[in-house]
C-alpha cells in the first residue's frame, strides 16, 4: 500500500464500524395503536392496571410489565391510577381469576369490582433474550384500556422491541421500559383524556 493506502483503509474500516453500530443503536421496534374516536375518559378518571397475562417462559413477566405500566401511568398525569398492591389485594379478596382478565368482559367485571372508571389490561408476548449470533433482549407487550361502565375498548396498543448494542448491552428491563414508555405515549397522543 502507498502512503495514502493505510490511512484510507483505516478510515474505511472506521466508517464501516460506525455504520454497523449506528444501525444497531436503538434496536428494532414495532408499534401498532388504536383509539376509539371520541370515547376517551375524562381527565382525572380512576384507572386500575390489572396483572398482565404472561405468555412467556419468564415466570414474572406479567407482573413486571403491569408494574412498569403502573409507574409510567403515574407520570402521564391523565388519570388517577389505583395503587397496584391495592388492585391485587382487592382482586384476591373478590376471588377474581387473574388468569382470565385479558378478556374484555372479565376486565369490565374487574373494573366494577374495583370501583374504577376503566382498567388497563394486557399481555406479555415476549420477555427475555433472543438467541442467534448474539443474544439480544426482546420485549413484546399488548395493552387495552377498557371502560368499566360498558366494556368498550377505548384504546389498544401492541409494541415490541429488540434491543441491541455492541459495546454496552441493553438489559431486558431497559427495553421493557422503552416499550412501555412508547406505549403510553401513544395513549397520551390518542387524546387519552377527553
Amino acid at each position: 500500500m502507498g502512503s495514502f493506502g493505510k490511512p484510507l483503509a483505516l478510515m474505511a474500516a472506521s466508517a464501516l464500524v460506525v455504520l454497523a453500530l449506528a444501525g444497531c443503536g436503538t434496536g428494532r421496534t414495532t408499534s401498532r395503536d388504536f383509539a376509539q374516536p371520541g370515547a376517551g375518559l375524562p381527565a382525572g378518571s380512576t384507572v386500575a392496571v390489572l396483572p398482565f397475562e404472561n405468555l412467556t417462559n419468564h415466570p414474572s413477566a406479567g407482573q413486571i410489565a403491569a408494574d412498569l405500566v403502573s409507574t409510567e401511568l403515574y407520570g402521564l398525569g391523565l388519570y388517577r391510577p389505583v395503587e397496584s398492591s391495592r388492585v391485587r389485594n382487592q382482586l384476591v379478596a373478590a376471588k377474581v381469576d387473574v388468569e382470565k382478565l385479558s378478556d374484555s368482559s372479565s376486565a369490565q367485571a374487574a373494573g366494577r369490582t374495583l370501583g374504577v372508571d376503566a382498567v388497563l389490561v394486557g399481555s406479555v408476548s415476549e420477555y427475555g433474550y433472543q438467541h442467534g449470533l448474539r443474544e439480544e433482549p426482546v420485549v413484546g407487550l399488548n395493552a387495552r384500556l377498557v371502560r368499566s361502565a360498558d366494556g368498550a375498548v377505548l384504546w389498544a396498543s401492541s409494541q415490541s422491541e429488540a434491543g441491541c448494542g455492541y459495546f454496552s448491552r441493553d438489559s431486558v428491563n431497559n427495553v421493557a421500559q422503552r416499550v412501555v414508555s412508547r406505549m403510553l405515549d401513544s395513549l397520551r397522543a390518542a387524546g387519552g383524556a377527553q
